[in-house]
């Protein structure tokens, strides 16, 4: 390879805590690497939304591709804010996820405005582990709306995701008739009905398939003694819907459910969908560089996880790579990422920009 990532810059934001609602530790974060960019004469700005910072870098009026980023994490012990190397792996929080990738495709960014190919515009935004509404969603309707095709170098591995799930969540709640827990025939149990009613959604809709459509129950909560039939109970479903076309029958599965059990339901969110188009042609020219520079078919997947990819597919319906460098363990305290995955992101990118702008000046 031409070119190694900036291990130290990687090091520098690892050791920052940037937790999603730490909005000091994430602008310190984007701070240091406005610093870097700066070094390179490419204008650079840091802004917020709802006191979420996020930075942007390069000419917004003449960029029509987007590398995006979050430099925001979920928690983690001490020791994992500082790197550790074992042989070609790196391990700490952030690393995979996405710390790592981040300096890789800030690399290639840097590289490519050095060759004045200026048609790129980077972005990082520090609220995608809790949702992304402050960053990516508010700055698709703002600041992206002239982009035209997005890298997002957010997954699990180097594979080409051709979809993400998208994640639907819904609260279901139940009232009952409370009564002494001696004598519960005299009494309405919320939370046997509340659970039964979850139960019987979750065994309509799990496939138990990363390739499918899946749900679980990932809240419940009953009752207010340890005597007493509780009259009333709270449940979250985390539901991950694969298709689109699944919604409507998914809707009539969870009302069936709700009125059989005596229970309503609310969404939390909406879903919202993220997909690409492997014979789109900027996506078989990520497929051809990937393959010339590492040497190996591509693989392509479908992602149960989200990300920020879902706010610009279902805004601007543009293109978009989304991969990663190999690694495992995100969000565990086990995280971990491939140095030479790493680097191999970082030309993948470089060399994926060149081929677009040459032929995007044709």
């Amino acid at each position: 390879m031409e070119n190694d990532i900036n291990i130290n810059l990687l090091k520098k934001i690892i050791s920052i805590p940037s937790l999603s609602q730490d909005h000091k530790q994430c602008l310190l974060s984007l701070t240091i690497i406005k610093k870097e960019i700066e070094s390179h004469n490419i204008p650079c700005s840091i802004g917020n939304n709802n006191d979420f910072p996020f930075l942007i870098a390069g000419d917004i009026d003449l960029a029509n591709i987007l590398f995006l980023s979050h430099t925001d994490i979920v928690p983690g012990d001490v020791g994992q804010f500082k790197i550790t190397v074992k042989e070609n792996q790196l391990f700490g929080r952030g690393v995979l996820d996405m710390k790592g990738p981040l300096i890789a495709s800030l690399d290639s960014f840097l590289r490519l405005w050095g060759e004045g190919r200026k048609q790129f515009l980077f972005a990082i935004t520090s609220d995608e582990e809790i949702g992304g509404f402050n960053g990516s969603k508010t700055l698709t309707k703002t600041l992206f709306r002239n982009i035209k095709q997005a890298i997002i170098p957010d997954s699990t591995g180097d594979s080409l995701i051709l979809i993400q799930k998208a994640p639907f969540h819904i609260k279901i709640d139940c009232i009952g008739k409370s009564c002494h827990g001696s004598k519960p025939w005299e009494g309405v149990n919320a939370a046997d009905n509340l659970l039964e009613c979850c139960k019987s959604i979750v065994k309509a809709v799990n496939r138990n398939s990363p390739n499918l459509t899946s749900a679980c129950i990932s809240q419940f909560h009953s009752g207010d003694a340890t005597n007493k039939v509780p009259d009333n109970g709270t449940a979250t479903l985390d539901i991950r819907i694969k298709e689109e076309s699944e919604v409507s029958n998914l809707i009539k599965i969870i009302n069936a459910s709700a009125k059989k059990y005596g229970c309503s339901w609310e969404k939390i969110d909406e879903p919202m969908f993220f997909e690409t188009k492997i014979d789109e042609p900027f996506v078989q020219r990520w497929i051809n560089t990937f393959e010339k520079v590492v040497g190996k078919k591509l693989e392509t997947k479908v992602e149960c996880g989200a990300s920020d990819a879902r706010f610009l597919w279902h805004e601007l319906r543009i293109p978009i790579i989304v991969t990663s460098a190999i690694g495992g363990g995100a969000h565990s305290n086990n995280e971990w990422v491939d140095i030479i995955s790493l680097n191999l992101l970082s030309e993948i990118i470089f060399k994926f920009g060149l081929s677009v702008t040459e032929i995007n000046s044709l």
